[in-house]
C-alpha cells in the first residue's frame, strides 16, 4: 500500500452475498487503516442505510 497516493489512490472493491461479512471487513480495514490514509467508503445498499450509519460510528 506505500504507492496509494492523492495522485494514485488505493481503490478496494468488496462483494460477496449477504451475510457474508462484508460490512464487517470494511469495519475492519477502516479501523486499522484511519490513522494513516483518509478514507472514504462508498456503500451501494439499495434498501436500507443500515451499513452507511454503521459505518460512519
Amino acid at each position: 500500500m506505500s504507492g496509494a497516493s492523492p495522485k494514485n489512490p488505493l481503490r478496494v472493491g468488496i462483494g460477496g452475498p449477504v451475510g457474508s461479512g462484508k460490512t464487517a471487513l470494511m469495519d475492519g480495514l477502516c479501523k486499522r487503516m484511519r490513522g494513516q490514509f483518509e478514507l472514504v467508503a462508498i456503500t451501494n445498499d439499495i434498501y436500507t442505510r443500515e451499513d452507511a450509519e454503521f459505518l460512519t460510528r
